[in-house]
């Protein structure tokens, strides 16, 4: 790969950022409106069955070589997503997101 091939594959990898920022806000969005049902229904924040599911299927969609990333890549939205989630209601201790 010479400078420009460089240049070119960063350029991509900018617009690939851009089109993610857009997902991960439209993702949060959902995120609050998830929320939103969560206290009004008296639901945990935590899910660990959809976590699971979550989790399996973006690994598998990834493919063996990036399967591993991935998974840690939506642990991270799923725990920033679940503070979100405790940020904009209120439950108890026990519901708080692990993270995990």
């Amino acid at each position: 790969m010479d400078t420009a091939e460089l240049d070119l594959a960063r350029k991509e990898i900018d617009r690939i950022n851009d089109a993610l920022t857009d997902l991960l806000v439209e993702r949060m969005k959902q995120v609050d409106m998830v929320a939103h049902w969560k206290s009004i229904n008296h639901q945990p924040v935590v899910v660990p069955d959809r976590e699971k599911v979550i989790l399996d299927k973006v690994s598998a969609r990834a493919g063996e070589k990036y399967a591993a990333g991935v998974r840690e890549i939506f642990k991270s939205i799923i725990a920033v997503s679940c503070a979100r989630e405790v940020q904009d209601m209120t439950i108890s201790e026990k519901d708080i997101c692990s993270g995990k």
